[in-house]
């Protein structure tokens, strides 16, 4: 009897295990890139894009995102002359369409962003320091790569509310995106 009831409680726990979703929830991810920023007469420069993003699927296709990314800019040409940093923090609605191993999305949602840098004017230098907020959008396509890993293209734009015309007002980057589904 007690080896009956072994058997059947080893089969039943094998049916549940089998009958879960393999499908993953969440994802962690690092970008990596290039972008340009611009204030509202210009551009201030191009320069390098590192980031991270944590993101959870909430219904369907439909993920809530949080990031984290640093863009860089760099202008050492002409009468205008800039460089600095930007700290970009963004929380995202992103819609997937497909269930294929490639699926493209879209992305939009709200974005905060704490710049730091120079600007050369002629022979006048003045640093700057700027905390917007701001919105954002952007597409990319997920592609897998094996059972948990992503690689995506992006390109993402960011759009800040300024108060200062020098001020960084618009950020533009293409990245390379690779996941790992938690």
């Amino acid at each position: 009897m007690r080896i009956t009831l072994l058997i059947l409680l080893i089969t039943c726990t094998a049916g549940v295990v089998h009958a879960q979703s393999t499908q993953s929830k969440s994802s962690v991810s690092a970008i990596a890139g290039a972008g340009q920023t611009w204030d509202d007469e210009g551009s201030l420069g191009r320069g390098w894009l590192a980031g991270a993003a944590i993101d959870r699927t909430l219904i369907g296709g439909l993920r809530a995102e949080v990031s984290v990314e640093v863009l860089a800019h760099d202008r050492a040409e002409g009468f205008l002359q800039a460089n600095g940093r930007t700290l970009i923090g963004g929380v995202s609605l992103l819609q997937r369409f497909g269930h294929g191993q490639a699926q493209p999305y879209v992305f939009a949602g709200a974005t905060a962003g704490h710049h730091s840098g120079s600007h050369a004017f002629g022979q006048i230098r003045s640093d700057e320091s700027s905390t917007d907020t701001g919105w954002r959008a952007g597409l990319g396509l997920a592609m897998r790569a094996g059972v948990k890993y992503e690689i995506s293209p992006e390109v993402r734009l960011n759009g800040f509310f300024i108060d200062t015309d020098s001020h960084p007002a618009t950020a533009l980057s293409f990245g390379i995106r690779v996941a790992v589904r938690l």
